[in-house]
């Protein structure tokens, strides 16, 4: 009986290990795609001052704000979803991973886009 619990104990530690693992991409765009969005956003509503040559867009900055933010909310919403749908905590926690780790992808994408503009 408590070789089970210590089981689950050790599969419950281990997804969410593997969904903070997922969380290292977002984590790794987070940074410049927030400096960036926030520099475009502040610039297009006058509030700062861009580089020259460069011009500010409110929608670009607006996007990479929210790339920015997408891995952290995807997390607990995939959380949620899977629960809400009755899934089993373990497969909950996989689905919730493999979105964390796709939407941390796109993140680290859009933050390899914004350095180009």
């Amino acid at each position: 009986m408590e070789s089970g619990a210590r089981d689950r104990a050790v599969r419950a530690a281990g997804a969410v290990a593997v969904i903070l693992l997922a969380l290292l991409p977002g984590l790794l765009a987070a940074l410049p795609l927030a400096f960036n969005g926030a520099q475009q956003t502040l610039s297009a509503l006058g509030r700062a001052e861009m580089p020259e040559g460069t011009s500010p867009s409110l929608g670009w900055g607006i996007a990479m704000l929210a790339a920015a933010a997408l891995p952290f909310v995807a997390a607990p919403a995939a959380l949620a979803v899977g629960r809400a749908r009755r899934l089993p905590w373990l497969r909950s926690a996989r689905i919730c991973a493999r979105t964390t780790f796709g939407c941390g992808l796109f993140a680290c994408l859009v933050a390899m886009v914004s350095a180009a503009v």
